[in-house]
């Protein structure tokens, strides 16, 4: 059997995967890594443990995951055993301490892993691949300007023998800045299938949610507010959790899911609580498959820059009416102007319920028509836009429904891992020698 005919071996490595199924990054890899097994290409992972009583070494849905260094949550430092340069060695001579355990090299960000996989990958004679991740200021590229490691991994990038980027303003961002043409590829993050609901009714999939966790008890007839982000200030979630009270007041048994974690878990948690709302919201942590998570909730909010990678695709491919912050990667993932965002960010009750009969009579083909948004800078707009969705639920999730539908046929993941797939391969096929070079090798030896 020559090279070619048997299955391509890419190794994927990122900073997060299972189980921090709240990390939008890692939700993404895992998705990736799933779409690309069932797609017959053979992967594993390489991420880093973040305590010392995790596992080194277990299996995905069939994909094994091997941690092997250990990664200290409280960041870098100038010296000792958590310097960055300490980490890239180490995870460099991992990667290169099997040669022909892979055909394919993937980091999953241009951060300091990429130095480790452009280098291994050269050192033991495969291609790399580089993804551009992030949006806004948690963006690879603004991370390359702000630190000296930031630009030495953007010489790491610079070297891949291909580069990834999700967008049309990355694209172009990337050559601008010196990217090569022919090393640049466009993949997009792509809405996955409809995520059916495993029991009968909504009521009893939270009973039996509530059953293995208390905090997510819902009272028949109330409503529930989803939020899955990063629980830090850039994430933006201190909108929502501010505006959690006066909504409250206005929504009779309204209730809140934070799903997530980060610095600022015991401030909202302590706010919402002198708020009066211990009752009425739930900060279960990180998910390992947040599905039913997603399917339980009523509607989704989400405010800032991050998300879009997975978080966001996965509540359209769940169906869950959306509210997002009026921002430029938003609206480029919608595909809408922002003249037109700010046309419907609206305050009326008549306008918003006319403009949601135009949107439901087919009058727009474009999802970002039928999501709900609301400027960040008045959080009255985000009330508004909850208390309209609450009003009528079952207008809402038509509305999401039909955003489902356009996105599923406008940004489908599986055209995402076909363009990945055909990537790898054609890398491998290149860097494979051809069946008359083997030949001679093997009457070499």
């Amino acid at each position: 059997m020559s090279g070619l005919e048997r299955p391509v071996r890419v190794l994927l490595i990122g900073r997060h995967f299972w189980p921090h199924g709240s990390i939008d990054s890692a939700g993404h890899l895992m998705e990736l890594a799933t779409g690309l097994r069932l797609a017959g290409i053979q992967v594993s992972v390489v991420t880093p443990k973040y305590a010392g009583s995790w596992a080194e070494r277990f299996s995905f849905r069939e994909c094994q995951v091997y941690r092997p260094i250990r990664m200290f949550r409280t960041g870098w430092t100038a010296r000792g055993d958590r310097t960055a340069s300490r980490y890239i060695r180490y995870l460099r001579d991992w990667i290169e301490s099997d040669p022909t355990a892979c055909d394919i090299v993937y980091c999953d960000a241009g951060r300091e892993e990429a130095i480790a996989a452009v280098e291994a990958a050269q050192a033991i004679g495969v291609p790399s691949v580089v993804r551009l991740s992030g949006h806004g200021d948690c963006s690879d590229f603004e991370f390359f300007k702000h630190s000296r490691i930031g630009k030495r991994c953007r010489s790491a990038v610079m070297e891949a023998a291909a580069v990834v980027l999700d967008s049309a303003s990355a694209h172009r961002r990337w050559l601008a800045e010196g990217g090569d043409k022919t090393r640049t590829h466009r993949i997009a993050h792509g809405v996955g299938p409809t995520k059916e609901q495993g029991l009968s009714s909504l009521k009893n999939l939270r009973r039996a949610m509530s059953r293995i966790n208390g905090d997510l008890f819902v009272p028949d007839a109330c409503s529930v507010v989803l939020s899955v982000e990063r629980l830090d200030r850039s994430s933006g979630i201190m909108t929502l959790v501010k505006s959690a009270y006066l909504l409250s007041n206005h929504i009779p048994g309204l209730q809140f899911w934070f799903v997530g974690d980060g610095p600022l878990r015991e401030t909202i948690y302590s706010r919402l609580k002198s708020d009066g709302l211990r009752q009425s919201m739930a900060m279960p942590g990180s998910f390992g498959s947040p599905d039913d998570v997603y399917s339980a909730a009523d509607l989704m909010v989400h405010v800032g820059d991050q998300g879009f990678e997975h978080q966001v695709p996965t509540a359209i491919a769940a169906g869950l009416p959306l509210v997002l912050a009026n921002t430029e990667t938003a609206r480029e993932f919608f595909g809408v102007g922002e003249s037109d965002v700010r046309r419907r960010i609206i305050e009326r009750r008549a306008d918003a319920l006319q403009a949601d009969s135009e949107a439901l009579d087919g009058a727009s083909e474009q999802a970002g028509a039928l999501v709900w948004w609301f400027d960040p800078a008045r959080p009255k707009t985000l009330r508004f836009a909850i208390e309209q969705i609450v009003g009528n639920l079952e207008q809402a999730r038509r509305r999401a429904q039909q955003t489902r539908r356009i996105m599923q046929r406008t940004r489908s993941r599986s055209d995402s891992i076909e363009r990945y797939v055909t990537l790898f391969r054609q890398l491998a096929a290149k860097s494979l020698p051809s069946p008359s070079q083997s030949t001679s090798m093997e009457n070499a030896q």
